[in-house]
Parts: structure tokens; sequence; C-alpha cells
């Protein structure tokens, strides 16, 4: 918690007066050396005044919570901020005055933080010497902040309790987001294990699962998915041919040609894959399921299970066959062996808009060094 001597410091405004004429303090301030960062809980400090950092400082300098001490950094306008921002992705806490160089730079920062960093984890203490210029309630409701304090009413009391509170929220949904991360790495890992035992049992080439998701994520990127998106096929699709598991091993790995009723059974696999997947709720089997049962549909209609055509198929499912068909033809298997790569983009120029999505086929073909680099790195 905060340091013993809390108790004992007079409860006095800190921002009540400007003392403009001990500018070697200020600079002093600004150049101490500053504790271990690996160890601290790093604050920012946002204002156009000098002496308002210079009084911050020295009242936050013996501050303590859950024994880290604080680093302390300072900006002097929105441009300043935004950089700061962007190079400590790990601010816990900003303290972002209102007016800078602009009435409303503060306002603007908040926007930054929230929509354009996409960091809902970092707390903003916004801060007025102009409460006229940004009312608390209009700020309060049409900005994402979680305190607003008028200068005046700050005192050394104040300043402690709102950043302790501001912190343990921070240390809270920061806990939070890595369970969250550590569970989708286990869900990963877990997907993963499932797709290679998949491919052990159809004895397919090594690393088959990753390539496909390394291809269906790049292939989602060239198609202009967000980056949550993209990551969420990548995780998804190994889980496309799940389903082999239910199929013998007579099938699986039979060298020569399926015969048609061999066939068919070999086409359940993705009921059976979409099966097994389409009981979670979790965005990423979700995912798996979509892909387990349309990755072998067909863009003109001729595919299977269920003969969709276009847009009919889940987008998901339209990327996935596109880069599981690559992988194929790019490996050998125990019916053939690997094609020359002239040959493969030959396949996929003709099946344009017949097995494959037109434009995903032409971003494929644009891009094919890409993928050969990928085949390449998990050989």
């Amino acid at each position: 918690m905060k340091s013993d001597n809390y108790e004992n410091q007079e409860d006095e405004l800190i921002f009540a007066e400007e003392d403009e004429e001990n500018p070697e303090l200020s600079e002093a301030s600004e150049t101490a050396e500053e504790p271990e960062e690996a160890s601290t809980w790093k604050i920012l400090i946002a204002d156009d005044d000098v002496e308002v950092h210079r009084v911050t400082r020295m009242v936050l300098s013996d501050f303590v919570f859950e024994n880290k001490k604080l680093t302390l950094l300072s900006s002097y306008s929105a441009a300043e901020t935004q950089f700061l921002l962007r190079l400590n992705p790990d601010i816990a806490v900003v303290l972002l005055d209102v007016v800078m160089e602009r009435d409303t730079s503060g306002l603007e920062v908040v926007r930054y933080i929230r929509e354009q960093l996409g960091n809902r984890l970092l707390r903003i203490i916004l801060r007025t010497g102009q409460p006229g210029q940004a009312p608390e309630h209009q700020v309060v409701a049409q900005y994402d902040i979680n305190d607003y304090r008028e200068k005046t009413e700050l005192t050394t009391r104040k300043m402690y309790t709102a950043l302790i509170s501001a912190l343990r929220a921070y240390r809270d949904i920061e806990t939070i987001r890595r369970l969250n991360e550590e569970i989708d790495r286990s869900q990963k890992e877990i997907i993963f294990t499932l797709g290679e035992i998949a491919e052990t049992r159809s004895k397919e080439t090594g690393h088959h699962v990753k390539r496909v998701a390394e291809y269906s994520g790049l292939l989602a990127e060239l198609a202009g998915l967000p980056e949550s998106e993209c990551e969420l096929i990548r995780m998804a699709s190994p889980m496309h041919d799940i389903g082999k598991i239910a199929i013998s091993d007579d099938i699986l790995n039979k060298p020569g040609r399926l015969t048609p009723e061999e066939y068919a059974i070999m086409q359940t696999h993705s009921e059976v894959g979409h099966s097994m997947l389409k009981h979670s709720e979790r965005p990423i089997m979700k995912a798996a399921a979509s892909i387990a049962l349309q990755h072998h549909e067909k863009y003109d209609g001729s595919g299977y299970p269920a003969g969709l055509a276009g847009e009919e198929i889940h987008l998901y499912g339209r990327i996935v066959a596109v880069a599981d068909v690559f992988d194929a033809l790019a490996s050998e298997r125990v019916y053939k062996k690997a094609w020359e790569p002239e040959r493969i983009v030959a396949l996929f120029a003709e099946e344009r808009g017949r097995h494959f999505d037109p434009r995903l086929t032409d971003l494929f073909l644009d891009h094919i060094d890409e993928f050969w680099k990928i085949r390449n790195l998990y050989e």
C-alpha cells in the first residue's frame, strides 16, 4: 500500500498556487533519476504547465503501491502525449490536462487512446484548471475516462486516493487480461494438438495444420480483415479436418483412387468435424466449426456437404479452401508426389470462380511468393 508517512502529510491543495520563482527545482525534478521501470508503476503527467509537473512529482515522490514505486513521465502537448503513449504501451495511468495547446487537447488524447490505440486498460484521470471548458457531466458522458478532477480540489490526500484507485483498477484489469491470454494460449494448444491428431491419422505431411493456419491468416490479412479476425482464423483453421478421426485408416491412407463408396464416406468428415465443434460458444470454436463444415464447398456450388455457392459459403471456409488445397498440392501424399509451382499456379487460375472465390484466388496468386515462404519455413 501507500507509504507509512501518508497519514502524517498535511492535506493541502497542491495546485492552489503556482510558484514560478524556482525553475531550478522544476528542472531538477524533471531530470531526477527514476526507479527501475520493471518494478514500478508507469505514470504519465500530461500538462502544458511546468509548475503542475513540478508539484505532481514532488507530491508523488514517495508514493508506493503494493511495494512498487512510480516511474513518472512528462509531456506538455497532445502531440507529445500521443508519442509517449505509443512509445510506452505499459503506462498504467495518465494524469491528463484538458486544455493544453488547444482547448480540447486532453479530450482529443482520450479519443486517441481509446479509439486509435485501442487501449482500454490505461486509466485516465482528467484534470482541469478551467472546468467551464469541459463541464464534468458532459465529459464523463461522452468520453471514456476513469476520473474527473478540478485542479483546485486536488489535495495531497485526494491525489493519493485517486491514484491508488486507478492503479487498483489497472492491476485487476491487467490480471483478467493475462488470464484471458493464458486461456487463449491453452485453447490454441488444444486446437493444434487435435488438428495434429487428425493429421497423424491420415499420415499427412508434417506441419500441415501449422502451414494451413499461417496461409489462412495471411490470406485473411490480404483480404483486408481486421487483425483480430485474422488471428481468429489462424487459430481456428487447424481444426478443418478434425472429422477425419472418424474415418477408417483404410480409406484415409489408401494409396490409390477411392471408390465412389469410399469417397462418400470420406466426405462425411466435414459434418463429423462440425458436429464435434458446434456446441461451444467460444468464438474460436465457432469459427472452427464453420471451417470444418464448409472448407470443401466450392464457389460454383459443386462442393460438399451442402452444395453451397458463392457467398453462401462463409468467408472463413473460402479462405481455408485455398490454404488447404495449396498445401495439399505442394506436399507429397501417400497417393501423389508434390506438384511443381507452375502446375499449382495453373490449377488455381483454372479453378478461379469454380472451386475458389475469384477475389481470394487473385490475392493468393498475386502474393504467392509469400505463401511459398511459409511452405518452406515449415518444410
